[in-house]
């Protein structure tokens, strides 16, 4: 499933809430990746109106029909807030990382059946919101082009976009 689609059946509300957790920095990142300017606008009274000015228009850019800095806003969302997840994940599989990121080409290096293991108990430990696992085990699929964890039928996690 491309980034776009995640974002879609994630929902309007859900990525508004994924883009508000994000730094200034962040958001400005993946604004700057859809073309919209990171700028305060006379009508941003406020942070938060300006966030809430800022989330629409990403929402109505990836509604659009091409929205290709998905992937930047879904990597961002990622490793800024979930960071627990992907360390966990990447320690499972005896992953040098910092705080879930690493160059490691580790879904080639590692073996399959080690990959599935750790990714089979990500998506178990109830530390983690299943949906969120999912997220990251698609968005690795996608950023390696491959289908290593189609056989965890990850789409269950995510209802049909409206």
């Amino acid at each position: 499933m491309a980034p776009d689609e995640i974002c879609r059946r994630l929902g309007e509300a859900r990525t508004k809430e994924m883009f508000h957790s994000l730094n200034s920095a962040s958001m400005k990142k993946v604004l700057g990746q859809c073309g919209i300017p990171a700028v305060r606008l006379p009508s941003h009274s406020s942070t938060k109106k300006r966030n809430e000015d800022w989330a629409n228009r990403l929402w109505k850019a990836m509604t659009s029909a091409k929205p290709q800095f998905c992937s930047v806003f879904l990597f961002e969302w990622l490793s800024a807030t979930r960071s627990d997840m992907l360390s966990c994940f990447l320690d499972a599989l005896g992953v040098k990382h910092q705080r879930g990121l690493t160059d490691s080409d580790f879904l080639n290096e590692a073996g399959d059946e080690k990959v599935m293991q750790s990714a089979s108990a990500l998506l178990n430990d109830e530390r983690f919101n299943r949906q969120e696992v999912a997220l990251y085990l698609l968005f690795l699929d996608l950023t390696n082009s491959s289908d290593k964890f189609a056989p965890l039928e990850l789409l269950q996690y995510f209802p049909a976009a409206a």
